[in-house]
């Protein structure tokens, strides 16, 4: 890359995270006075200014030599000693880094557009309006940190920020014990996660002697430690599965899952910037930014595609019989990313990132029109108590049928090409995994048309004291954009279009997952050379099985609605368990929650008698002493001329006795 390069590479990426910080800090030093019901224009323009940096860098990076497309572009230096930096800030631009930051940059401001009219009522801006604007702008900051960080500590940097902004977004309504309860729910989750994430990194220092990304790679490639020794046995493997730690509890894996579905307590627009775009992909960044130290792990690859299968299937089973759109979306989301981990398991980590990107797209678009819904519905959002709203709400209706058809995998649209993709590459290195990912499939096509069959079907039912209204301009708009993407995102990975999305990411995976997964006879080679008829039979059966679902959903709820309920009788006992998600709450809740509280109640016991007491004995012998002596502070002057009688007396004798 030439200078001239570098430097505008270096303006966009400042750019990046400066335009969304500053837009939070004005909106949340001036907006509550002066701003008001104006502040999203601040948050709107800080993010919307990232987005078009990150558009100006992603079409610098394309026009750069493929072999070029990865700079490393330092700041300052924060930590020094003598002549040597200990920690910089830099930043890392690479295909995968403007990937991202378009996505989350991009996903991010059609959510501050909506959430203009969404935390409004008739026409009122909602209390804390201006909070809500500076926390959005915030996360967006955060979000942008975690990616263009060029090391562990930035990586760490932001992936805590990140944490910080879901808590302050989720809790929100704090006033709401349920929203509060969510909100720290999510936070202590995620910090059991971010404690082995935080050990994984501090083992690659003391493995390797820095947390700079391309050096820590180097040297993993290499096989050797700083000082040039063989990296002991088990070490890459123990880093690995360490880093998966945190990837699982930012990405709502098992088993760290818990937090994500009472995420939902939280405003609807956080909901689509959490689950669409930004706090879950986290996880699937970094593994996929540290293919070098996963992929020298067999061991951590198999785990990663066992976890992501697992949560995919167990996600979509739970979302079957849930009735609260927005848990069934969480649910959605939960096993969505389970086929994103899947997919960089299997060594297709291009997959799992096309998957990430087309993903973006129908969830945000979902999440947003079950706000719009809510919205008109005065807060409820449970399908028991609306249906046939396809014609009260027609351009609702309209966008979320798009993003549930290619959420369903539907023929032709982009879920179906990037879900497609990974149940080829599952089957072709891990059989067993890559049955249950078509399994997934069916079950997400059923309970996502269900749901839709439910809310916007059949006879017309609103709650009682709801008006139904369609949303406004605002709340339209993103819903139409994330409409489009929805139907052709998927159009930039398929071969009909020359695979655009995943060459472009090639150089960044072609050293590591991509070179190992050649390895272990992953499904690059056959997708690109030989295997047309193969992968045209299986996305056939993978889009007829998605269809056979959506009518078997339409049978059921629509048809023949009596069916559901015959077996819910028949199956009481395994609707039950999917209805209380396999009872983990509960679980967790026997052996951690209680246990913990109890320890907590034995510690205050401690201190408020074994402390407390110890402090009152030590303190006893000069308060007796003060109560013995205060009797001789009378005020009364015979008194005091007594005492100083006798002590001069006490002098006398002692100095004569000598």
């Amino acid at each position: 890359m030439t200078p001239e390069t570098i430097e505008a590479l270096r303006t966009y990426g400042l750019a990046i995270l400066l335009a969304p910080l500053a837009g939070a800090i004005i909106a949340g030093a001036f907006g509550s006075k002066l701003l008001r019901d104006r502040t999203h224009w601040v948050s709107l323009l800080g993010v919307a200014g990232a987005f078009a940096a990150a558009v100006a860098l992603f079409v610098t990076m394309q026009s750069a030599p493929v072999d070029a497309r990865s700079v490393v572009i330092p700041i300052y230096d924060w930590i020094t000693s003598g002549t040597n930096s200990v920690f910089r800030f830099e930043l890392l631009i690479d295909p995968l880094t403007s990937v991202m930051l378009l996505t989350v940059t991009g996903i991010s401001t059609l959510v501050v557009i909506y959430s203009r009219d969404y935390m409004r009522h008739h026409g009122t801006p909602e209390k804390g309006y201006e909070r809500f604007f500076a926390y959005l702008a915030l996360f967006v900051f955060s979000m942008c940190v975690l990616v263009l960080g060029g090391n562990f500590i930035l990586l760490y940097v932001g992936w805590e920020l990140v944490g910080l902004c879901s808590y302050l977004l989720i809790g929100f309504y704090y006033g709401r014990p349920a929203a509060a309860a969510a909100a720290k729910k999510a936070f202590l989750v995620n910090r059991v996660g971010d404690f082995g994430f935080g050990l994984g990194i501090l083992l690659i220092y003391l493995t390797f002697g820095t947390l700079e990304y391309g050096a820590v790679f180097d040297l993993v490639r290499q096989g050797v430690t700083d000082s040039g020794a063989a990296i002991p046995d088990g070490r890459v493997t123990a880093i690995a599965l360490l880093l998966l730690c945190g990837a699982c509890g930012k990405s709502a894996q098992l088993p760290l899952h818990v937090w994500l579905p009472d995420a939902m307590e939280g405003p609807s627009p956080v909901s689509a910037l959490i689950h669409a775009a930004t706090m879950v992909t986290a996880g699937i960044y970094m593994i996929a930014r540290c293919g070098a130290i996963f992929t020298a792990s067999p061991v951590a690859m198999t785990v990663v595609a066992t976890i992501g299968a697992a949560t995919a299937l167990f996600a979509a089973t739970i979302a079957l019989v849930q009735t609260d759109m927005k848990r069934i979306l969480a649910y959605s989301t939960i096993s969505q990313l389970g086929y994103m981990f899947l997919a960089i398991g299997v060594y297709a980590a291009d997959s799992a990132m096309f998957h990430l990107f087309t993903h973006a797209f129908f969830k945000a678009l979902l999440f947003l029109g079950a706000g719009s819904i809510m919205h008109a519905m005065g807060g409820v959002i449970d399908v028991r108590y609306f249906g046939g709203l396809r014609k009260l709400l027609p351009y609702t209706f309209i966008t979320f049928l798009i993003g549930s058809l290619a959420l369903a995998g539907f023929p032709l649209l982009s879920g179906f090409f990037s879900k497609d993709e990974i149940i080829h590459h599952a089957l072709s290195v891990h059989p067993i995994l890559g049955v249950i990912g078509l399994i997934t499939a069916v079950l997400t096509a059923f309970y996502t048309f269900r749901m839709v069959f439910l809310a916007f079907f059949g006879p017309t039912r609103v709650p009682e004291g709801a008006v139904a209204h369609e949303a406004g301009r605002w709340m339209l708009l993103p819903l139409f954009v994330l409409s489009a993407g929805a139907i052709g995102a998927g159009y930039l990975g398929v071969e009909v279009t020359g695979k655009g999305f995943h060459h472009f990411l090639e150089p960044v995976f072609e050293h590591t997952f991509i070179a190992a997964g050649a390895l272990h006879g992953a499904g690059h080679a056959s997708v690109a050379h030989g295997g047309f008829w193969a992968e045209y039979w299986l996305m056939v059966l993978s889009g007829g099985l998605a269809i056979v679902s959506m009518i078997v959903a339409y049978v059921f709820y629509v048809r023949a609605p009596w069916i559901p309920g015959l077996v819910k009788a028949s199956a009481a006992g395994v609707h039950r368990t999917l209805w209380n998600k396999y009872f983990v709450d509960e679980a967790y809740s026997l052996v951690v929650v209680e246990p913990a509280r109890r320890i907590g109640k034995i510690c205050v016991a401690l201190d408020d008698y074994l402390i407390d007491g110890i402090v009152w004995f030590v303190t006893a012998v000069p308060r007796a002493l003060a109560y013995a002596l205060r009797t001789t502070q009378s005020g009364v002057l015979q008194g005091y001329g007594f005492s100083m009688v006798a002590g001069a007396a006490v002098i006398v004798v002692l100095v004569l006795w000598r």
